[in-house]
């Protein structure tokens, strides 16, 4: 039976690595925050290219969780497939500037695989809305696959939400 492994407190560990991500998107500040906090907005652009999110359930509060649920692309073989979604914790939540959050992979078999914190912020300008994401990971680090593509995974994850944005303008 596989060993179930103890969360991460996030808040207080120290990181073993940082991602951080800037991408400007054309939307306000008030749209971007919506699009990460809304679970109808979230299953249409979260995950990167190939992977789908098919339910995603938010209790938007200090203190409430999140879990997005995750399908991996077929071509990626079931052996290689570690997570089953995405949960989490809101600590900071002031609309629509910052979001900060746990991110923690988890799998119905193991549990927490790894843990990360996320910092969200969504500044204005005047081509829409800055956003920063500083994402700090923790032993046990992701696997090398997934950390080493982590960046490239929020650039595609943030293209997703380009379009999102803008089909939504178009509506």
């Amino acid at each position: 039976m596989p060993e179930h492994r103890p969360a991460v407190d996030v808040r207080s560990a120290t990181p073993a690595r940082q991602l951080v991500v800037e991408r400007v998107v054309k939307a306000s500040p008030e749209r971007v925050f919506d699009a990460f906090t809304d679970p109808a907005q979230v299953v249409d652009w979260w995950w990167p290219e190939g992977f789908t999110c098919p339910a995603a359930d938010v209790d938007l509060r200090v203190g409430g969780t999140y879990r997005f649920a995750m399908t991996w692309p077929d071509a990626i073989p079931e052996s290689a497939r570690f997570s089953h979604a995405l949960v989490g914790e809101y600590f900071e939540i002031d609309r629509p500037h910052r979001l900060v959050m746990s991110g923690r992979a988890v799998n119905d078999e193991i549990g927490e695989l790894f843990a990360t914190l996320v910092d969200l912020t969504f500044e204005a300008c005047s081509a829409g809305t800055a956003i920063t994401m500083r994402q700090s990971y923790f032993e046990p680090l992701p696997p090398v696959e997934a950390l080493a593509g982590a960046e490239q995974g929020w650039a595609q994850q943030l293209d997703k939400l380009e379009r999102h944005l803008a089909a939504a303008r178009s509506t």
